[in-house]
């Protein structure tokens, strides 16, 4: 054991030693970690006003690129809704000295009103971030695009950029249709936080390029830029492309939608043409309409004239418009009675021109003064009999109506376009709230013959009138036929009737309001083109006592409107069309035969 302790101590280094080697690599460690610190100290302090100067001097930049809209085709490809390619001025107000003197400057060379200028100026510069730029002047003409080139090095952070803007081919013809772009307003940013990447730049808000802006605007994309002191850009680091909005294929067919705007000239009204058995939307007429591109480009005298026009041609009648649907009501108040069994197909009434409510001495008028004689629901239909269906409205109810009509769509709404009316579709509930008063028998009697409270929108009507041809399918409208290829579903909901022969006894009548020597629509009939609908004249104007019609409609303002809604071929329905034309007095002289127009337009006839 002793020798073993012995071997051990002999082979052990002195202290001395041990800590001679760890001088020996510690001295050049520290002297490396002197020179380091001395370095970064270097760095830090003696050298930090020359990197400040080169910080401010190049600036690495994120910016947005944004992506071309998706294009707008219709049933036949043929494009409506195209991009092209406008020159803006962007500044980026970080690079700018002096604000007041760079605003003078450019007004004087551009030629473009100081007070404009500033206002926008100003009011992004409260918005944005510092080193953020913004479109300052949209849609440079060739004369500011030269001068600003010739220029450009006394305007500091200021860039000519190109930009997407869009051109509707047709223009005013498809103005209800597609819409038209602006800029999202703070509380659609609030709500839709995606827009906040779109403050810059134009959104859809109205029409098809507002319903479907989120397929339509695309992705946004970026760049990474160095730019100098004066905001000139030295290199593009990288990129992250944006991606290109959605093409959307329309159901309109362009070249009916062409040839019916035409019929609208000078008048003031609606059409809707879809097809019964798909829902959809062939043509959709408002008049008068508007040139959307006006607005997409920022023509602003031609914007001032639309927004100051008395006609309200931004409104679109086709689906906002409320109407009194007049006679195109009765044949589901027809419908309703048959069904109830309140009156029978073949069982007569005696219309003599009146109609008497028991207790009540005021009558309740035909638009014929002499009455129709004896009518059944076929002639009734065929004639717009008013006394007929005063009495089976009267029987009826409205109690019984109202729900009825609902199941076509009346007082709801399809969700085809924003700013979709519902209508009223009255009942005692609807007036008490609304009036404060009871409903009385006369409020239903109005109601049978589509007056008084009720009131519709000609995508109503034609929705509803759809369901009668095709069998009872209430269908739900589409406009667009597919998204980058993919078709839009079809979707619709079953109206069931006690008796399905009633659909057909209603049709038959329809065809009677054309072909019938007595139907008030048979100035349309060919026997080689065969159609069949209802007429409709709604009143403006109630006639009060003994008041007559000529005395009011000296004012044009005041005049009923003429109402057709029509459907063809008999045998197999392609189309159902509906026209209104506001204060236009005679459906079957001014309405109708816009609507035969479309239907054999629409089968090449």
């Amino acid at each position: 054991m002793g020798r073993f302790f012995g071997v051990m101590k002999r082979s052990s280094p002195s202290n001395s030693s041990i800590f001679r080697r760890i001088l020996i690599f510690l001295i050049p460690f520290l002297i490396l970690l002197t020179l380091a610190f001395f370095q970064i100290f270097n760095l830090m302090i003696l050298s930090a006003d020359e990197f400040k100067t080169q910080a401010d001097s190049n600036r690495i930049l994120k910016e947005r690129v944004f992506p071309p809209r998706g294009l707008i085709l219709d049933r036949n490809e043929e494009i409506v809704v195209e991009n092209f390619i406008r020159q803006d001025l962007k500044v980026t107000p970080s690079f700018v000295e002096d604000y007041s003197l760079y605003i003078s400057n450019l007004s004087e060379l551009l030629n473009y009103e100081t007070s404009k200028i500033e206002d926008i100026f100003y009011k992004k510069l409260n918005e944005i971030k510092p080193f953020q730029s913004f479109t300052l002047i949209r849609n440079l003409n060739d004369e500011q695009i030269a001068k600003l080139n010739l220029n450009l090095s006394k305007f500091s952070g200021t860039e000519i950029i190109p930009n997407f803007s869009r051109n509707v081919t047709e223009g005013e013809s498809l103005g209800s249709v597609v819409g038209y772009l602006g800029f999202a307003s703070k509380n659609s940013m609030l709500q839709d936080p995606n827009l906040k990447n779109f403050s810059d730049q134009q959104i859809g808000l109205l029409g098809i390029e507002k319903e479907y802006d989120d397929f339509l605007r695309g992705e946004i994309g970026y760049k990474f830029l160095e730019k100098d002191s004066k905001g000139n850009v030295i290199k593009v680091l990288s990129t992250e492309p944006p991606k290109k909005g959605k093409n959307l294929k329309l159901s309109i067919d362009l070249e009916l939608q062409r040839t019916l705007f035409k019929e609208f000239t000078g008048k003031k009204g609606a059409l809707i043409a879809i097809e019964p058995e798909t829902g959809f939307i062939r043509a959709l007429i408002s008049s008068p309409s508007y040139d959307p591109n006006y607005l997409n480009n920022f023509y602003s005298e031609e914007i001032e004239k639309i927004l100051q026009d008395e006609n309200s041609p931004l409104f679109n009648r086709a689906v906002s418009g409320q109407y009194p649907p007049a006679s195109t009501l009765k044949p589901f108040i027809g419908l309703a009675a048959l069904e109830e069994q309140v009156i029978t197909w073949d069982e007569k009434i005696h219309d003599q021109g009146e109609f008497f409510v028991e207790g009540d001495d005021r009558p309740y008028r035909g638009w014929k003064e002499e009455g129709h004689g004896f009518v059944n629901m076929e002639s009734a239909i065929a004639e717009s009999s008013d006394v007929y269906f005063y009495n089976i409205a009267f029987d009826l109810t409205v109690s019984s109506i109202s729900p009825f009509l609902a199941k076509f769509g009346f007082g709801s709404s399809s969700k085809l376009l924003g700013n979709e009316s519902k209508g009223i579709l009255p009942d005692k509930k609807w007036k008490l709230g609304q009036k404060g008063e009871f409903w009385f028998k006369g409020d239903t009697i109005n109601m049978g013959i589509g007056q008084g409270y009720i009131l519709t929108t000609p995508l109503q009507i034609a929705i509803a009138y759809s369901a009668l041809v095709n069998g009872g399918q209430l269908i739900t409208p589409r406009i667009v036929e597919s998204i980058d290829g993919v078709a839009t579903e079809f979707s619709s909901e079953r109206i069931e009737l006690k008796n399905n022969e009633n659909w057909e006894l209603i049709k038959k009548a329809l065809v009677s309001v054309v072909e019938s020597n007595k139907g008030t629509a048979h100035n349309l009939f060919d026997p080689k083109k065969r159609i069949a609908g209802k007429t409709g004249t709604a009143q403006v104007k109630s006639l009060i006592n003994d008041i007559k019609y000529q005395e009011i409609r000296e004012n044009e303002l005041l005049r009923d409107h003429a109402l057709f809604v029509g459907y063809g071929p008999i045998e197999k329905p392609s189309l159902v069309v509906v026209v209104i034309v506001e204060n236009g007095e005679s459906g079957s002289l001014v309405a109708a035969p816009i609507v035969k127009k479309a239907i054999n337009s629409y089968q090449g006839l």
